[in-house]
């Protein structure tokens, strides 16, 4: 059964909003701290010799939708500020196309979960979310709320609700 097209415009709305004035991070600050290898994030590097189609956008608005399915894996890879800026850009495509048989729209409510505190990589997944405000937060909680019914990705979602940002949002 398709989304509620209303509930996806209002979302679209709050995670639009919420993210609008998110600062840009610079190349140095795109990868992760822990993470070793930044092959997951190449086309995120302004020189143009990594990606010439995306080489600097300024907003990520701006990204287009073929890195986002192309960099699926990237959110995991980036810093917390890198995080904070693109995120939006992965939600918006996945209320767009959660039911396309791409992997980026799990891949985005993956990203949103931490799992439970004795998993290992809690910690490291949970870092991403260091630098979001509340109206950040709360924009999350709308979009995993909708994804949570998704035949296909609710449970993900339910379970990122759980494992962290009912926790976060006062929830």
């Amino acid at each position: 059964m398709p989304l509620d097209p209303q509930r996806i415009t209002n979302v679209r709305r709050q995670i639009e909003a919420a993210f609008d004035a998110a600062e840009k991070p610079s190349d140095d600050e795109l990868l992760h701290p822990e993470c070793r290898d930044d092959v997951d994030i190449l086309s995120f590097y302004s020189d143009a010799a990594c990606n010439a189609a995306f080489a600097g956008a300024p907003h990520w608005r701006e990204v287009p939708d073929a890195t986002v399915v192309y960099e699926y894996a990237a959110l995991t890879a980036f810093s917390p500020k890198a995080f904070r800026f693109y995120i939006p850009a992965y939600l918006l495509y996945t209320l767009e196309h959660y039911d396309e048989p791409e992997y980026v729209a799990e891949a985005t409510v993956r990203a949103l979960d931490p799992g439970t505190e004795g998993e290992m990589l809690h910690a490291f997944m949970a870092s991403h979310y260091a630098l979001l405000d509340a109206a950040q937060t709360a924009a999350i909680v709308a979009f995993l709320e909708l994804m949570g019914e998704d035949p296909d990705l609710g449970e993900v979602a339910e379970a990122a609700l759980v494992n962290w940002w009912y926790g976060q949002a006062g929830g």
